[in-house]
Protein backbone atom coordinates (compact mmCIF):
# COMPACT_ATOMS: atom_id res chain seq x y z
CA UNK A 1 0.00 0.00 0.00
CA UNK A 2 1.23 3.42 -0.87
CA UNK A 3 0.71 6.75 1.26
CA UNK A 4 2.28 9.82 0.23
CA UNK A 5 2.37 13.16 2.12
CA UNK A 6 1.60 16.28 0.32
CA UNK A 7 2.11 19.40 1.63
CA UNK A 8 0.72 18.65 4.68
CA UNK A 9 -1.99 15.99 3.76
CA UNK A 10 -2.10 12.46 3.73
CA UNK A 11 -3.09 11.03 0.48
CA UNK A 12 -3.74 7.35 0.78
CA UNK A 13 -4.76 4.34 -1.89
CA UNK A 14 -8.02 2.86 -2.95
CA UNK A 15 -7.81 -0.03 -0.02
CA UNK A 16 -7.38 2.67 2.77
CA UNK A 17 -10.38 4.58 1.70
CA UNK A 18 -12.79 1.46 1.60
CA UNK A 19 -11.49 1.44 5.14
CA UNK A 20 -11.95 4.85 6.71
CA UNK A 21 -15.34 5.32 4.40
CA UNK A 22 -16.92 1.93 6.82
CA UNK A 23 -15.51 3.84 9.92
CA UNK A 24 -17.54 6.80 8.99
CA UNK A 25 -20.20 5.06 8.21
CA UNK A 26 -20.23 2.84 11.40
CA UNK A 27 -19.90 5.66 13.44
CA UNK A 28 -22.85 7.71 11.92
CA UNK A 29 -25.14 4.30 12.66
CA UNK A 30 -23.77 4.32 16.22
CA UNK A 31 -25.12 7.70 16.65
CA UNK A 32 -27.95 8.10 14.67
CA UNK A 33 -28.23 11.43 12.62
CA UNK A 34 -24.49 13.67 13.05
CA UNK A 35 -25.29 16.15 15.67
CA UNK A 36 -26.03 19.12 13.58
CA UNK A 37 -29.19 17.13 11.58
CA UNK A 38 -30.20 16.13 14.90
CA UNK A 39 -30.80 19.35 16.67
CA UNK A 40 -31.77 20.59 13.10
CA UNK A 41 -34.74 18.39 12.80
CA UNK A 42 -35.41 19.35 16.66
CA UNK A 43 -35.37 22.77 15.67
CA UNK A 44 -37.75 22.60 12.68
CA UNK A 45 -40.07 20.42 14.18
CA UNK A 46 -40.48 22.30 17.56
CA UNK A 47 -40.11 25.77 16.06
CA UNK A 48 -42.68 25.16 13.23
CA UNK A 49 -45.09 28.06 13.98
CA UNK A 50 -46.87 28.01 10.89
CA UNK A 51 -49.53 26.06 11.92
CA UNK A 52 -49.91 23.38 9.10
CA UNK A 53 -50.63 20.62 11.70
CA UNK A 54 -53.28 22.27 13.57
CA UNK A 55 -55.03 23.58 10.63
CA UNK A 56 -54.99 20.26 9.42
CA UNK A 57 -56.20 19.08 12.97
CA UNK A 58 -58.88 21.44 12.72
CA UNK A 59 -60.27 20.30 9.38
CA UNK A 60 -60.55 16.87 10.12
CA UNK A 61 -61.10 16.53 13.77
CA UNK A 62 -64.79 17.52 13.49
CA UNK A 63 -65.21 14.70 10.08
CA UNK A 64 -63.27 12.23 12.62
CA UNK A 65 -65.90 13.44 15.63
CA UNK A 66 -68.79 13.00 13.26
CA UNK A 67 -67.92 9.42 12.30
CA UNK A 68 -67.40 8.28 15.57
CA UNK A 69 -71.06 9.44 16.59
CA UNK A 70 -72.44 8.01 13.49
CA UNK A 71 -71.10 4.73 14.33
CA UNK A 72 -72.30 4.64 17.98
CA UNK A 73 -75.52 5.68 16.50
CA UNK A 74 -75.96 3.45 14.12
CA UNK A 75 -74.59 0.31 16.68
CA UNK A 76 -76.65 1.59 18.90
CA UNK A 77 -79.77 1.25 16.54
CA UNK A 78 -79.00 -2.27 15.57
CA UNK A 79 -79.01 -3.33 19.38
CA UNK A 80 -82.52 -1.64 19.54
CA UNK A 81 -83.23 -3.90 16.49
CA UNK A 82 -81.70 -7.30 18.12
CA UNK A 83 -83.40 -6.24 21.29
CA UNK A 84 -87.48 -5.79 19.69
CA UNK A 85 -86.74 -8.92 18.03
CA UNK A 86 -85.69 -10.79 20.45
CA UNK A 87 -88.84 -9.30 22.54
CA UNK A 88 -91.01 -10.51 19.55
CA UNK A 89 -89.68 -14.09 19.69
CA UNK A 90 -89.74 -13.51 23.48
CA UNK A 91 -94.01 -13.01 22.92
CA UNK A 92 -94.38 -15.45 20.25
CA UNK A 93 -93.11 -17.88 22.58
CA UNK A 94 -95.90 -17.01 25.10
CA UNK A 95 -98.55 -17.07 22.41
CA UNK A 96 -97.46 -20.27 21.73
CA UNK A 97 -97.79 -21.38 25.02
CA UNK A 98 -101.36 -19.76 25.35
CA UNK A 99 -103.40 -19.61 22.24
CA UNK A 100 -105.77 -17.50 23.78
CA UNK A 101 -103.67 -14.48 24.09
CA UNK A 102 -104.93 -11.76 22.31
CA UNK A 103 -102.88 -8.67 20.43
CA UNK A 104 -103.64 -6.53 22.99
CA UNK A 105 -101.74 -9.10 25.98
CA UNK A 106 -98.98 -9.51 23.22
CA UNK A 107 -98.57 -5.61 23.23
CA UNK A 108 -98.13 -5.77 26.74
CA UNK A 109 -95.57 -8.31 27.46
CA UNK A 110 -93.41 -7.22 24.63
CA UNK A 111 -93.72 -3.29 26.08
CA UNK A 112 -92.36 -4.38 29.36
CA UNK A 113 -90.23 -6.48 28.60
CA UNK A 114 -88.51 -3.43 26.25
CA UNK A 115 -89.06 -0.38 28.91
CA UNK A 116 -86.12 -1.78 30.64
CA UNK A 117 -83.87 -1.20 27.56
CA UNK A 118 -85.50 2.43 27.15
CA UNK A 119 -87.14 1.64 23.95
CA UNK A 120 -91.00 3.07 23.64
CA UNK A 121 -93.58 3.31 20.65
CA UNK A 122 -93.75 -0.35 19.35
CA UNK A 123 -96.15 -1.78 17.30
CA UNK A 124 -96.74 -5.20 17.81
CA UNK A 125 -99.24 -7.15 15.49
CA UNK A 126 -101.27 -10.30 14.94
CA UNK A 127 -102.06 -12.00 12.03
CA UNK A 128 -103.22 -15.81 12.09
CA UNK A 129 -103.88 -17.61 9.26
CA UNK A 130 -106.51 -19.94 9.04
CA UNK A 131 -106.34 -24.03 10.29
CA UNK A 132 -105.03 -26.42 8.08
CA UNK A 133 -103.48 -29.93 8.87
CA UNK A 134 -104.34 -29.77 12.34
CA UNK A 135 -102.13 -26.27 13.46
CA UNK A 136 -103.13 -22.83 12.49
CA UNK A 137 -99.71 -20.13 11.94
CA UNK A 138 -99.60 -16.90 13.72
CA UNK A 139 -97.42 -14.63 12.26
CA UNK A 140 -96.29 -11.69 15.02
CA UNK A 141 -94.95 -8.75 13.63
CA UNK A 142 -93.55 -5.66 15.24
CA UNK A 143 -92.85 -2.11 13.91
CA UNK A 144 -90.37 0.20 15.86
CA UNK A 145 -88.96 3.64 14.62
CA UNK A 146 -85.46 5.00 15.59
CA UNK A 147 -84.51 8.34 15.15
CA UNK A 148 -80.59 9.33 15.00
CA UNK A 149 -79.67 12.18 14.98
CA UNK A 150 -76.66 13.84 14.52
CA UNK A 151 -75.52 17.45 15.42
CA UNK A 152 -76.28 20.08 12.79
CA UNK A 153 -77.73 17.90 10.23
CA UNK A 154 -81.46 16.86 10.14
CA UNK A 155 -82.23 14.12 11.93
CA UNK A 156 -82.65 10.28 9.95
CA UNK A 157 -85.49 8.20 11.03
CA UNK A 158 -84.76 4.60 10.63
CA UNK A 159 -87.98 2.27 10.69
CA UNK A 160 -87.97 -1.64 11.30
CA UNK A 161 -90.03 -3.99 11.16
CA UNK A 162 -89.32 -7.97 12.21
CA UNK A 163 -92.03 -11.11 11.81
CA UNK A 164 -92.13 -14.50 13.91
CA UNK A 165 -93.72 -16.85 12.47
CA UNK A 166 -95.21 -19.11 14.95
CA UNK A 167 -97.09 -22.67 15.16
CA UNK A 168 -100.40 -22.85 17.37
CA UNK A 169 -101.67 -26.17 17.67
CA UNK A 170 -105.65 -26.19 18.27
Amino acid sequence: MCVKAIAGKVRSGFPSAIATGKRAIAARVRSGFPPEQRDRAARSFAGNISGGAALEFALVAPLLIMLLFGVFAFGWSMNADSSVRYTLEASARSLQLNNTLSQSAIQSIATQKLQSLGLQNINVTIATDPASNGFRMAHVTATYSYVINFPYFSNYPINYSTTVNVPLVN
